[in-house]
């Protein structure tokens, strides 16, 4: 007989839904509902894969013995692998992921101390690029709205001279620099860029300390793009060219030279009717309806001073939104404006101001939820300028178009002759279905019992680990350097068509933390899985390979820790037999168990003796995290014997509190 104690890991997630057990600060009688929301979306986008993690938000509500409703604020995690062939990283691929809530099934203990939960999460991503094609215009199909491309060029930034250092140093290691667009608008004819490169210069001083100083340097730039006028769209993307430096003899600065390619598009929006056909698949927004009104607000505002004359009064719309509702589309917004007056003293004054405004339009037949895309342009504001005093009223009107559209994939036909578009190329789509786990996981003793038994043949198998860790700080970081890991210490064992891999992550992460002083964490991460591999027998030569395919880390919790996703590729290839190792019993609080009587092969120190045993084949309790189980064939014991016939045992488990 095999035993094994187990422990919850805190900082590792096994892909299997989970539950979530809360203890409630009374005892409740009666679960009242559960209210759950998704926030804090992240995703990332790895080869062939995309990573969606976020944050359930839950409210709730039971009825204590007090008989009153009393309300208790929780929150878990998800995380998601959503495969998409084909998809890789770059700066022109959007990720729309679209996490829901599924369900939420909650148990309320016996004793009415703690409510367990199984939150269920559906993920869907959408994957798509921006591309540029040519099309013609047709006449069936409704019409969409498009990004007609009026011109692109790229202009080059130069941007040399000497950085003083924080302290001398001996060696410059490395100077990283990242172009921040702050500003990019349409002129006449060109476009006009401004933005910082961030440097990230990293040396070692002379006590052979690693450090890190921050520079920022602005820069402007103009771009000639002929047919570009005020109003149309423009994306600009800049990239690092070129990077040389060199340390001056004294140490206390270095030269450093950086060139930036900085490419600019000017487009315009407009409706299309694009000739359907199979060259390529978009997304975009076909329009449902186009409306329009104009509003107009009496105001009255008051001066900071009296006012002997009213000189003038700018007027602008901004922060407008829309919304559809059954039938009608609400508009909502503000007037932004700047009021020119002559006080008491004959000096002219600027007071601004904000006034929100709202407004709707009919439409039949509009439903909600669809897009709006609202135009909105301010008109002459109407005023008496002979008005004196604090109070001012005038009249501000603004005419507002409103778009109605809904997001659509269509496939078009490429035209060489063609108008030039810059659309969103869909490149695939998938979805996956997800449990969310408990964000804090406490550590409990649990004792398994396992016995090995009998069953075999060869195959190949490969399956991806998804692995979340946390790793605590000593200190406060500015910034995630670089992180360096390595695969130690790979062990596996054989149950039944299953081979459960374990072994350690060892990573070393550089930190830039205070005094911009680098600092390596040393940390390692033991990891564990199990690969299903069909016909495996007892007595197989299997080799076992682990590698790391990606690892995503963030800064979180103001710099005092890192969360990191890791992906680790499990590769299993055998040659023969195998043996399965099965549960027969569970002892540990909150834990129930169901047992089947088999007959089977159990093999201790090799020699294989047929014996009856009881095989668990469920876990379950407030307790039980997550339960791992294979379907073998075996000999069931029910007046009898009857088999061997398929039975679904389990394998191994996690635990919590």
């Amino acid at each position: 007989m095999a035993y094994a104690s187990l422990r919850c890991c805190s900082d590792i997630t096994h892909r299997a839904c989970s539950e979530i057990t809360i203890t409630l600060p009374i005892p409740a009688i009666k679960i009242k509902e559960i209210q759950a929301h998704i926030d804090s979306v992240a995703t990332h986008v790895i080869p062939d894969k995309v990573i969606v993690q976020g944050i359930v938000q839950k409210q709730v509500f039971f009825v204590g013995e007090d008989n009153i409703v009393h309300h208790f604020p929780e929150r878990a995690r998800f995380a998601a692998l959503v495969e998409i062939p084909g998809v890789i990283p770059g700066p022109e691929v959007v990720v729309d992921a679209r996490p829901t809530i599924f369900n939420v099934i909650a148990v309320l203990s016996p004793d009415g101390t703690q409510i367990t939960q199984k939150i269920i999460i559906d993920v869907d991503v959408k994957v798509t690029q921006f591309v540029q094609v040519r099309l013609s215009e047709g006449s069936t199909e409704p019409p969409v709205l498009m990004e007609q491309v009026v011109g692109e060029d790229t202009g080059q930034i130069l941007e040399s001279g000497n950085v003083t250092l924080i302290v001398p140093a001996v060696k410059v290691t490395e100077i990283r620099a990242n172009p921040e667009i702050t500003l990019a608008s349409v002129k006449e004819d060109k476009v006009v860029i401004q933005g910082n490169i961030l440097k990230q210069i990293f040396f070692i001083d002379f006590n052979q300390v690693g450090r890190h100083q921050a520079v920022a340097i602005p820069f402007a730039l103009m771009i000639d793009i002929p047919g570009a006028e005020p109003g149309m769209n423009v994306q600009v993307h800049a990239t690092v060219a070129d990077i040389t430096f060199s340390l001056e003899p004294t140490g206390a600065s270095v030269f450093q030279e950086i060139v930036l390619d900085i490419f600019a598009k000017v487009t315009q929006t407009v409706e299309i009717i694009p000739v359907p056909g199979a060259d390529l698949i978009i997304e975009t927004e076909e329009i449902i309806a186009i409306d329009s009104t104009q509003i107009m607000e009496e105001i009255t505002v008051t001066l900071a001073q009296p006012a002997i004359k009213i000189k003038d009064i700018d007027l602008v719309v901004q922060n407008v939104t829309g919304r559809t509702i059954a039938d009608k589309v609400i508009i909502q917004g503000s007037f932004i404006k700047d009021v020119y007056y002559i006080n008491e003293d004959d000096v002219e004054v600027l007071e601004s101001f904000a006034i929100p405004f709202n407004t709707f339009i009919p439409i039949p037949g509009i439903q909600p939820g669809l897009n709006v895309i609202v135009n909105a342009q301010a008109l002459p504001v109407v005023f008496d300028p002979s008005q004196t005093g604090t109070e001012i009223t005038e009249k501000d009107l603004a005419d507002i178009e409103v778009i109605i559209t809904t997001t659509v994939d269509i496939g078009v036909e490429e035209n060489p002759e063609g108008s030039l578009f810059k659309v969103r190329q869909v490149i695939g789509e998938g979805t996956a279905q997800v449990c969310a786990e408990g964000i804090i996981i406490s550590v409990l003793p649990v004792t398994v019992e396992f016995e090995r038994i009998r069953i075999g043949e060869g195959v190949e198998a490969r399956k991806q680990l998804l692995i979340e860790n946390s790793v605590c700080l000593p200190f406060t970081a500015n910034k995630i350097k670089s992180v360096e890991s390595s695969i130690e210490n790979i062990v596996w064992e054989i149950i039944g068509e299953q081979v459960i891999v374990e072994g350690t992550l060892r990573k070393d992460v550089f930190v830039v933390g205070p005094g911009d002083i680098v600092r390596r964490i040393e940390e390692t991460v033991p990891f564990s899985g199990v690969v299903d591999v069909p016909g495996i027998t007892e007595n197989a030569e299997i080799t076992v390979d682990a590698a790391v395919e990606s690892l995503v880390q963030n800064l979180i919790c103001q710099g005092t820790k890192i969360q990191q996703l890791i992906i680790i590729i499990v590769t299993v290839a055998s040659a023969e037999e195998r043996v399965v190792r099965v549960v027969v019993n569970v002892t540990g609080p909150g834990i129930f168990q169901t047992k089947t009587k088999v007959l089977a092969d159990v093999v201790d120190d090799d020699t294989p003796d047929l014996v009856e045993l009881d095989v668990v084949t469920d876990l379950t309790g407030p307790n039980v995290d997550t339960v791992t189980k294979e379907t073998v064939p075996l000999v069931v014991v029910v007046n009898g014997t009857v088999g061997p016939i398929p039975v679904s045992v389990v394998t191994d488990a996690t635990f919590k509190t």
